[in-house]
């Protein structure tokens, strides 16, 4: 299918649904538990659907010599938009009814779909090729893609430990603050901020990295700096500590999501990427639920941070993991091509 249309249909559908729901609650003034699980469930819908097809999109529109520029400003602009909605809703959220707010982001998808009706875009040759093959066989095509190659998967899936860490942390920190830090909300919106900002100066910094360490030194360091900074807030629980150590982990997050993002596009070839990127977003939203499920049962009982000394020593396995795809980046030819 054209990316373009699948985006297009990604962003209808977050107009609807947000508008759906911010209507019901305008009529009705008031809104049940179901309805807010209704619209996480939609939201993670819209998030499933379109990321995949606009980064496959984002591939197919741009050079490889845009990729590391690309792949950093989009980091930016998504932290310092989350910056601004996460802003703006704890401003608003005591002071207008939540159907506005609702209201708004139906506004936003709108928004995005009158944006993207505007990028010039014509299917490709290679995608009219695979748009004739039945969906079964081009899924299966794909699966044989990744089965040929077992070290892109333990590369991939280790450097997306940090995003499963920051997933992880948006339960377990909460916990952390108010029960090991003995801190008030104060703290958690202080830490969203650092940990903005540090996004931020992964995103600027680095394409800088990648040109002159290169890309496996890149997402090596930036796992680890993770990793550190995770063990360290586990062990030493310090509110300023905690605060200072955000940095470390918005940039290590921020800094492996841009840096594994570019290998990705230089290497998967454009017509395997939705499916890629898919299976990927599928092992990583996998392990988020496994991993959440297990500490909602467990922190009562042996606390916060043990549960993060965990989520570090998980982060440890994926440096490990890291480490031994090296050899991904040392051939002399492309090796993750299509014939490899």
């Amino acid at each position: 299918m054209s990316r373009k249309k699948v985006l297009l249909f990604s962003e209808g559908f977050g107009f609807i649904a947000a508008a759906f729901f911010a209507a019901w609650g305008f009529g009705a003034g008031a809104y049940e538990t179901w309805h807010l699980l209704g619209i996480y469930a939609v939201s993670s819908f819209y998030y499933a659907l379109h990321y995949p097809a606009q980064f496959a999109f984002n591939q197919e529109i741009f050079t490889k010599e845009q990729y590391q520029e690309l792949n950093s400003v989009m980091e930016i602009q998504n932290q310092v938009a989350s910056m601004l909605a996460g802003g703006l809703t704890s401003v608003f959220i005591e002071r207008i009814d939540f159907f506005w707010i609702l209201f708004a982001n139906a506004l936003t998808y709108a928004g995005g779909f009158a944006l993207l009706s505007l990028v010039p875009y014509r299917l490709s040759g290679q995608q009219m090729n695979v748009s004739k093959a039945s969906v079964w066989s081009t899924m299966k095509e794909g699966f044989f893609y990744l089965k040929d190659k077992p070290l892109f998967i333990v590369f991939y899936v280790s450097s997306l430990m940090p995003f499963v860490g920051v997933m992880v942390g948006n339960y377990l920190y909460p916990v952390y603050i108010a029960k090991t830090l003995g801190a008030d909300g104060t703290v958690m919106g202080l830490a969203d901020a650092i940990d903005a900002v540090g996004a931020v100066l992964g995103g600027c910094i680095i394409p800088l990295m990648l040109g002159r360490i290169g890309p496996f030194r890149t997402v090596l360091f930036t796992v680890c700096a993770y990793t550190a900074g995770t063990i360290l807030i586990a062990i030493f629980p310090a509110v300023l500590l905690f605060l200072a150590l955000d940095v470390i982990l918005g940039w290590g997050n921020a800094g492996s999501r841009v840096a594994r993002n570019t290998i990705m596009m230089n290497e998967v070839p454009n017509e395997f990427m939705g499916r890629v990127n898919s299976f990927f977003s599928a092992i990583g939203m996998l392990l988020r639920i496994s991993l959440i499920g297990l500490f909602a049962r467990t922190v009562s009982y042996t606390g916060a941070s043990f549960s993060l000394l965990v989520m570090g020593g998980l982060l440890l396995i994926a440096c490990i993991g890291v480490l031994i795809s090296r050899s991904l980046f040392a051939r002399n030819v492309p090796a993750l091509s299509k014939t490899s």
